[in-house]
């Protein structure tokens, strides 16, 4: 399908709304802690996309809550572009959710392309949010994973068939403003559902309902070197993802990933040196683990995995006896394929990224937050529960010295 391919006024979507069942395990276990505030801040019926977007970016920033690092380093930074689709948009028409969807999509890669002080602030990610309350409270079966799919290829991203399973891509561009050339990265498309709340795959829950989210490390990384003017940040991004998969919930049903130990000293990829013999600060947690495999009982590639349709909290015995071996290599070995393709970027002319996303010289306005030096808008008067919500929101934010450690 190609991307915005859609028949008008088609409305497969709100039948496959229609067919939602409810979730067991949730009416006996209803949300709770902080997921429980954020979502019903997300889900309310007089919050504004912008609350929402407040809500979720809280709930991320909470340690425990969300173990990618990279998530929590972007939204803590204001740099992840969300769009939001409610009950009113599912019921409308598959035409008006693709638009709204392709609408932000483009907003997000207009921002992102060539930031600059009192213009633009870029965002390497972008997350596609499902905010309906009986989207979060349907069963984790047959038929949300159908609708699921549906919302995927409603969003028309590119996808592939590499030996573990088929993969969904996205596509972020950013100039070098050095010698004003560009570079592409492209990366995985993941799915996340309230469904995960106390169920194994915790690590991929969410408040609101159902979301996509799509990470560019590579646009984090050359941002950081080119506009921030920080050191080559290879080993940070490998650092980073080791601790993102060191940090996944111990789950009563055990975890969904972990670092992989060395094998009598030696990693999986013994040609890889250890990019970090001389680094003293190395977090110990990360010392005498693998640095180019680790493992998990999901691939953290895949997009809306089967096995996470399924009602049970438990692993299914299919899950238990599959451990995915899954790549690090490529976010800092500059001999691999991949580490051009998603971490360093892919030269590309600036015709095939206006074809895509418009001229700037014809760029009408920029999503995001207002850029520094800009005058800030009147504040919005929140409706008094959702401000309410949002007030406990705000207390998961992370400090200014978190979110330096994390930036080290």
């Amino acid at each position: 399908m190609t991307r915005g391919a859609v028949v008008a006024e088609q409305n497969e979507l709100r039948s496959l709304y229609d067919l939602l069942q409810e979730d067991q395990l949730r009416k006996d276990h209803p949300f709770e802690g902080e997921l429980a505030i954020a979502h019903k801040a997300i889900v309310h019926l007089f919050a504004t996309d912008g609350e929402r977007a407040e809500a979720l970016e809280c709930w991320i920033q909470k340690p425990g809550n969300q173990p990618c690092l990279f998530g929590r380093i972007a939204v803590a930074v204001h740099r992840m572009q969300f769009c939001f689709l409610t009950d009113r948009d599912l019921l409308t028409s598959d035409e008006h959710v693709a638009r709204k969807i392709q609408t932000s999509l483009v907003a997000w890669k207009q921002r992102s392309l060539r930031p600059a002080k009192g213009v633009s602030t870029p965002a390497h990610g972008f997350m596609l949010v499902v905010a309906s309350e009986r989207v979060a409270l349907a069963a984790p079966d047959q038929n949300l994973y159908r609708f699921a799919c549906k919302i995927r290829d409603l969003w028309g991203c590119a996808s592939t068939d590499p030996k573990h399973g088929t993969v969904y891509w996205e596509t972020l561009y950013l100039q070098n403003p050095t010698d004003r050339s560009y570079v592409q990265f492209q990366f995985s498309v993941d799915f996340f559902a309230a469904q995960g709340h106390r169920r194994w795959w915790q690590d991929h829950q969410t408040p609101g309902g159902i979301a996509f989210t799509a990470n560019s490390a590579g646009h984090m990384r050359r941002y950081a070197e080119w506009y921030l003017g920080k050191h080559d940040q290879r080993n940070w991004l490998l650092k980073t993802a080791m601790a993102t998969i060191d940090s996944a919930a111990e789950t009563p049903y055990g975890r969904a990933t972990w670092l992989r130990p060395l094998a009598n000293g030696h990693p999986v990829v013994e040609r890889v040196p250890c990019p970090f013999a001389a680094d003293e600060q190395l977090n110990p947690r990360l010392r005498e683990k693998d640095w180019t495999r680790y493992g998990g009982h999901l691939h953290t590639d895949h997009s809306i995995r089967p096995e996470f349709f399924d009602e049970r909290a438990d692993k299914s015995p299919d899950v238990h006896n599959r451990d995915w071996l899954q790549d690090f290599v490529y976010l800092y070995d500059t001999t691999t394929q991949d580490h051009v393709r998603f971490s360093a970027g892919q030269n590309i002319s600036q015709e095939e990224i206006f074809a895509v996303i418009g001229n700037p010289e014809e760029f009408t306005a920029f999503s995001g937050p207002i850029a520094a030096g800009d005058e800030q808008p009147e504040e919005h008067v929140a409706h008094p529960e959702v401000q309410a919500l949002l007030s406990e929101c705000r207390k998961w934010k992370l400090s200014a010295e978190e979110l330096a450690t994390l930036l080290e």
